[in-house]
């Protein structure tokens, strides 16, 4: 029965060629397919293994895993990108050590300039104070006396009209000129015709009171005007100030000096073009003269040696007219005063004619 069938499938097979075609090429393609696939297999787990391992698809070369003596790819990229920053290192070196060189160079040459500015602003300032000293008030000396008084001292020198180029004016020149001060300042108001000029004064003023809101007389009108709000409203291209002899016996010569800086420095904010003018007080006569109290010429001496060391030669000045009233002992001439102290009408003509003589131009003033 066996036998039968096997020979009926030869025959069958035999007498139909095509199936054995059919049959045959489906039993080489089912080998080969098998290798190929192994094949596959392998390279993939050869090509994981290299994953692994570190090195990328690609840069395998010869059958024993070992490189060839050429660079890989990744290694001459490291190489290169090595080389590149070492490059850009040094170059970033040689930038820094020339802006380096420039910032210390930049920093001298700043430094130079700064030193230069103020070798000439010292050089200016030595000038400047030079100059100051030239035109300052300059003082005569001479043997003090010892005075027992809480009110003053000897000052031991005399102090001199502040050395300047004066120039004679006319009466014009006062026209905006504001005079200050007590019963002396009325006397010049009376009697020496500067009648454009604002005269602010009264008996018994002094430095003390001058500012102080119960105001000054203002001898145009007659009335009792605020000296602050005077400063503050119109511009005086020259102030004169004489104060001190009804300070002779109110507090000591330093106090005196300081509210007289104090006054100065008020004006000037409110007054700040003008030329000031610091007006010695005149001495008295021989008979008024009491050294057993504070109203002498030594005490007046030494008040107006204390404002005379405020001028400065620039914009402020010291006046001194006693030279042309009183003797070679220092004493206002008895023939000039009717009390030993104011003088008589007709004399103030020559105190006229002393600051006439000392005017100063504005346009003239060293800045």
């Amino acid at each position: 029965m066996n036998n039968n069938k096997m020979r009926t499938c030869l025959e069958i097979a035999y007498n139909c060629p095509f199936l054995l075609l059919i049959f045959s090429t489906s039993f080489l393609f089912f080998i080969y397919s098998g290798v190929s696939i192994e094949r596959d297999s392998d390279k993939n787990i050869a090509v994981v293994q290299m994953d692994a391992a570190g090195e990328m698809p690609g840069e395998y070369s010869g059958s024993d895993g070992e490189n060839d003596g050429k660079t890989s790819g990744n290694e001459q990229n490291i190489e290169d990108t090595a080389s590149l920053e070492q490059t850009e290192k040094s170059q970033d070196n040689e930038n820094e050590l020339e802006n380096a060189g420039a910032r210390k160079k930049e920093n001298t040459d700043i430094e130079n300039e700064k030193e230069r500015e103020n070798n000439t602003i010292k050089t200016k300032s030595a000038v400047v104070k030079r100059e100051e000293e030239e035109r300052a008030t300059k003082f005569v000396e001479y043997t003090p006396v010892e005075i027992d008084s809480i009110y003053y001292s000897d000052a031991g020198k005399v102090a001199l009209t502040t050395t300047y180029d004066y120039v004679l004016e006319n009466d014009s020149y006062f026209n905006d000129a504001a005079f200050m001060g007590d019963s002396r300042t009325l006397g010049i108001s009376d009697y020496a015709g500067f009648d454009e000029a604002d005269f602010f004064c009264d008996n018994g003023m002094t430095i003390f009171k001058l500012l102080e809101d119960a105001g000054v007389t203002y001898q145009k009108t007659g009335e009792k005007v605020d000296l602050k709000e005077m400063l503050q409203e119109k511009q005086y291209g020259k102030i004169y100030i004489m104060l001190g002899m009804n300070e002779l016996g109110y507090g000591d010569t330093s106090r005196y000096m300081k509210q007289y800086l104090k006054v100065l420095r008020q004006i000037r904010e409110w007054q700040p073009d003008a030329v000031i003018f610091i007006m010695a007080n005149l001495h008295v006569s021989r008979e008024k003269n009491d050294m057993e109290s504070e109203f002498n010429n030594v005490n007046i001496n030494d008040k107006n040696v204390a404002s005379a060391r405020l001028a400065n030669g620039r914009d402020i000045f010291y006046l001194d007219c006693n030279p042309i009233f009183t003797d070679d002992e220092g004493y206002l001439q008895a023939e000039l005063t009717f009390d030993g102290v104011h003088l008589y009408a007709q004399h103030y003509e020559k105190w006229r004619e002393f600051l006439l003589e000392h005017g100063v131009e504005l346009d003239r003033i060293e800045e």
